[in-house]
């Protein structure tokens, strides 16, 4: 919403606004994006235009003789509508735009004392004025004398401020509403146009006939124009806007309208409308505003009893347009389904600044307020007015429970003691809100109040959000506070990091390793091959390795971190440069537990029972390295998988013992596909030691000797070495 900082401060005329209002904007609930000085001009003047003639040594230049308040001047201008006896504006000597000062100058030998102004030299959009862009300023008005002052005349010592407004407040959208929480936040005067100066005497009996029907509201009302010319401050306070100024009255006028009150209004040529007004949906081909044709669907519209004469908030229809010869203008006011709205405004493929407010929905108080402004206007201006047509009657806002207890909560204030909101109630009062014993009502305009949560926003609003102390949390610190660096660990040992589906086909969901009791399958899903959630990570990275092997990419060096089944979230690796053993180490080192055990995998059909180990912490299943069986995937590439587990505590310090450590050498004869770990477990159980390795492995046929070379104490040797030798 763009709005006029001069023009707010009309409706609040005894306190003045400055920019500084951006903070006061921002704490009731808005945004302020941006504050920006509407025009950078200074020390122009009003001229009044003594004389006009051509410069015979210019093909192109006049000589426009001038009188200022500081004696004659003369000026020359490429324009061609400069006149004699009105007023124009001049950059005179020393006068300034921006960083250019404004001097005397020869010009086909006559000396040319500033330059004369169009109104896009003063900051307004030429495109929005229904001026010529090439012309200057000609103004005949009896309040301009030569000492007036342009800037504050033309108001260009104004700010434009851009703000975003809340999402569910379409009310908010409006000068009307915003002006009046300012005032009440201020605890000034909040002056806007008393309607009820209308008396009966000035309002003429319309005959026009209406029903709402599919509207939520739709009202009327008639005038008379005597002079349908909009008024130089009109357009210059749409363009201000970024709204472009017709120069017709009605025009002009609802766009005002809309401005002021949050309504989109249409004016409409009363002589082009034939018998009762209704509003209803509509399929078939309309004529927009511009002649343009086009064919719409279950679109909601206003018609007379021959034709369709707009689209509900939406767009006019060129067979009841307003034109400078119109004198009989109907114009109208509706509240309608949002929705339908913007069904309207997407059939006809044109976004307007009344399809998007209307698009936000426009609740029975903003009809009324906007239809009241609109006539009571009409009639300033020295037109007709007939009486309202289908004035709506305006039921009463939302009413709340009170719930004290719950404002103390949020507010983090003792329930007993919440004085401190009592000035912030009265300044509630002052917008609508009504207090009662036990409830709170809230204006009628304000459709999105709903519960009291809706309400305490209100306290806190107008309390004001900076008033509240910041408390920190109470956070104790970890005595060791370690970085999350598990993924950049297996990047160090060489794998790269890759990204998969968490879902796959039930189809290729086979292996289960973590042994899952039932599978987590989705109940919709949008393609069979995304309709089960895997239980094992080692399906996605096998597609991986199958895709990356078909691009003629040999060399697999992969992991990724992701969720199994009912959210278990697992490491997975698979390899075809690292060795079994080496990817074992990789496993150790990342866990950083010298605990762990791999025991032979021999129980899973899906597994290669040759090539595979489970690994166990505390003899619990952590995880599984190996192969998949090749009577399933044929692919030469070692595969892991494992939840991650803490580590152990770390000790500051212990004692050591700095003797040279002792060895000794344990040969075991063990069947021939027997797995040696089982005696590495043994001699744990034993005693604790250093290192172990195994250094021999004999082949004796159906059996074979392997033999361990264990390092560690003095006295861990020693308890090995009563063990097994004696």
């Amino acid at each position: 919403m763009i709005i006029s900082l001069k023009q707010l401060n009309r409706f609040m005329p005894k306190i003045a606004l400055t920019k500084e209002i951006e903070k006061d904007i921002n704490n009731l609930g808005y945004e302020v994006e941006t504050i920006t000085p509407f025009s950078d001009v200074k020390g122009i003047k009003f001229a009044k235009i003594l004389s006009v003639e051509k410069n015979n040594n210019s093909k192109n230049l006049n000589i426009v003789k001038l009188e200022t308040n500081t004696g004659i001047i003369t000026i020359q201008t490429v324009a061609k509508n400069a006149k004699e006896g009105y007023f124009t504006v001049a950059f005179v000597e020393g006068s300034k735009k921006g960083d250019i000062t404004f001097g005397s100058k020869e010009m086909a030998k006559v000396v040319s004392q500033g330059m004369l102004s169009g109104f896009s030299e003063l900051g307004f959009n030429p495109s929005l004025l229904p001026y010529n862009e090439d012309d200057i300023i000609l103004i005949k008005d009896p309040k301009i004398t030569i000492d007036t002052d342009p800037i504050d005349y033309f108001e260009l010592d104004d700010y434009i401020i851009d703000i975003t407004t809340p999402a569910n407040r379409s009310d908010a959208n409006s000068y009307y509403v915003l002006a009046t929480e300012l005032a009440a936040y201020y605890n000034t005067e909040f002056v806007w146009p008393s309607v009820h100066k209308i008396t009966k005497n000035d309002i003429f009996k319309s005959n026009i006939k209406a029903s709402k029907n599919q509207a939520k509201e739709l009202t009327f009302f008639e005038a008379k124009i005597n002079n349908n010319v909009t008024k130089l401050d009109y357009l210059l306070f749409l363009a201000k806007h970024n709204i472009e100024a017709k120069g017709i009255f009605a025009i002009d006028l609802t766009n005002m309208i809309l401005l002021l009150t949050g309504t989109p209004a249409h004016a409409y040529d009363k002589t082009k409308i034939n018998g009762k007004l209704t509003c209803e949906e509509y399929t078939g081909e309309v004529e927009i505003l511009g002649g343009k044709k086009i064919e719409v669907k279950n679109v909601l519209a206003i018609k007379d009893e021959e034709k369709i004469i707009s689209l509900a908030s939406v767009m006019g229809c060129e067979n009841s347009s307003v034109t400078k010869e119109s004198n009989e203008i109907l114009f109208e006011i509706g509240s309608f389904d949002a929705k339908k709205v913007r069904h309207g405004a997407k059939e006809i493929k044109i976004d307007s600044n009344s399809s998007i407010q209307g698009g936000k929905s426009v609740n029975q108080q903003m009809v009324k307020n906007g239809i009241e402004i609109l006539r009571y206007l009409t009639f300033k201006n020295n037109n007709a007015i007939s009486q309202i047509i289908n004035l709506p009657k305006v039921k009463k806002g939302k009413s709340v429970l009170q719930n004290r207890r719950k404002l103390a909560i949020y507010a983090n204030s003792d329930f007993r003691n919440l004085k401190h909101f009592l000035d912030t109630e009265n300044t509630m009062k002052k917008i609508g809100f009504v207090f009662n014993k036990n409830r709170i009502i809230a204006p009628s305009y304000r459709t999105d109040i709903e519960n009291y949560e809706d309400i305490i926003e209100e306290y806190f609003r107008f309390y004001g959000y900076t008033n509240f102390k910041g408390i920190p949390p109470l956070v104790e610190p970890f005595k060791i506070n370690r970085a999350e660096i598990s993924k950049q660990s297996l990047m160090s040992m060489g794998y790269s990091e890759v990204r998969t589906f968490t879902l796959v086909s039930e189809q290729i969901n086979l292996l289960n390793p973590f042994s899952f009791s039932s599978n987590v399958k989705l109940e919709t899903f949008v393609s069979k091959e995304r309709e089960i959630i895997r239980n094992s990570i080692v399906t996605s990275l096998s597609e991986v390795v199958e895709y990356n092997q078909k691009r003629k990419l040999n060399s697999i060096n992969i992991f990724e971190y992701g969720m199994i089944n009912n959210n278990v979230f697992v490491y997975g690796i698979a390899s075809n440069v690292k060795s079994f053993d080496q990817i074992k180490l990789d496993i150790a080192n990342f866990l950083r537990r010298d605990d762990i055990k791999f025991v032979p995998l021999t129980d899973n059909e899906y597994i290669h029972p040759n090539v595979s180990a489970k690994i166990l912490l505390n003899d619990i299943f952590i995880g599984w390295i190996g192969k998949i069986h090749p009577k399933y995937k044929n692919m030469d590439v070692y595969f892991a998988e494992f939840i991650k587990v803490d580590q152990k505590e770390s000790k500051l310090f212990e004692q050591y013992i700095n003797e040279p450590l002792k060895s000794i050498d344990l040969t075991f004869e063990i069947n021939k596909n027997d797995w040696i770990g089982s005696k590495i477990f043994e001699i744990k159980a034993i005693s604790d030691f250093y290192e172990i390795k195994q250094i021999d492995d004999y082949n004796k046929g159906l059996t074979r000797s392997v033999t361990l070379r264990i390092f560690g104490t003095d006295e861990q040797i020693g308890n090995i070495n009563n063990h097994f030798n004696n």
